[in-house]
């Protein structure tokens, strides 16, 4: 059962030179520009990238269009992309002078298109200086998340002409445990209660909740799923406890994970995704080339 294809539309932000793709900048970047020109064009978000790697990749969004060969069939001839669309996301702990100056770098450079700017919620965030049309907050988990959120709800209504949301960690770091399916439901209800937009990051690498192997030859480890993230913010919207929320997470089939989405109206749908912007993926290929496998997406036509 196919899904509408605008419910995943640049759902996938790029998030290639972070762990655990660590892809080379410059690699990063050609990929980056050879899939906004593919069949999933439409379904690719920004390239995000930490403030230190933009200086370099000023210089490489300059660069003429690299074109991969095997697309020939599915991509326009090679051209001019126009500006390089990035999104700079500085982890939590990022010095503010290296952030804002990568921002105001990028905002007064043509090359690029900045999409937003990502920081780390601490004292002071909000008087950061950041020339960016949208501010994304990585809020902490436990206590401290509903007053992070509050924050945000509250910087959004006072300064209309910037959007905020708020992202929080899908994924596993050296300091960061993968989060359960109830802390994830609860952060999710927290965000759709506060009215504030909940990315996400880290660890949503398949389109359905599973036991998957993080590298080769690695023992297999719980994930969250695409689908379910889906479903479960709509859960959310709809007024759902934290345990159906919960439930939702946990669901490995996707039969009713795709039911229940394809039940939404355009309407819902949009709400949705209004919700859930988008999530940083390293490898975007992987979840779509699931949900392609799933029949969720129409895949290129060979």
């Amino acid at each position: 059962m196919s899904l509408p294809r605008a419910l995943f539309a640049s759902l996938f932000d790029d998030a290639a030179v972070f762990p655990p793709g660590n892809s080379p900048l410059d690699t990063a970047v050609a990929e980056h520009r050879r899939l906004a020109r593919g069949f999933h064009r439409d379904l690719i978000g920004p390239l995000l990238l930490p403030p230190a790697a933009i200086p370099a990749a000023l210089d490489l969004a300059g660069l003429a269009d690299l074109t991969d060969p095997q697309d020939a069939e599915t991509s326009p001839p090679p051209q001019d992309s126009g500006p390089l669309q990035i999104v700079i996301a500085a982890r939590p702990g990022t010095p503010r002078e290296e952030v804002e100056y990568a921002a105001q770098l990028a905002s007064a450079d043509s090359r690029v298109e900045p999409r937003a700017v990502e920081i780390g919620w601490d004292e002071g965030w909000e008087r950061i200086d950041l020339p960016a049309p949208t501010v994304v907050v990585e809020i902490p988990r436990g206590t401290e998340q509903a007053l992070a959120l509050t924050e945000i709800a509250t910087a959004a209504a006072e300064r209309p002409d910037t959007r905020y949301a708020a992202k929080f960690r899908t994924g596993a770091t050296d300091t960061w445990a993968w989060p359960t399916e109830h802390e994830l439901a609860t952060s999710i209800q927290g965000a759709i209660a506060m009215e504030v937009p909940l990315k996400l990051t880290g660890g949503l690498h398949h389109a359905v909740r599973g036991s998957y192997p993080e590298a080769p030859g690695r023992n297999p480890q719980d994930m969250h799923g695409v689908l379910n993230v889906l479903a479960a913010f709509a859960a959310a919207r709809a007024g759902r406890p934290v345990s159906a929320i919960q439930a939702t997470l946990e669901q490995r089939d996707p039969g009713p994970l795709i039911a229940g989405l394809s039940a939404l109206n355009p309407v819902s749908a949009a709400r949705l995704r209004g919700d859930f912007p988008s999530y940083g993926c390293c490898t975007v290929t992987d979840p779509i080339t699931e949900l392609i496998t799933l029949d969720v997406l129409e895949g290129p036509r060979s």
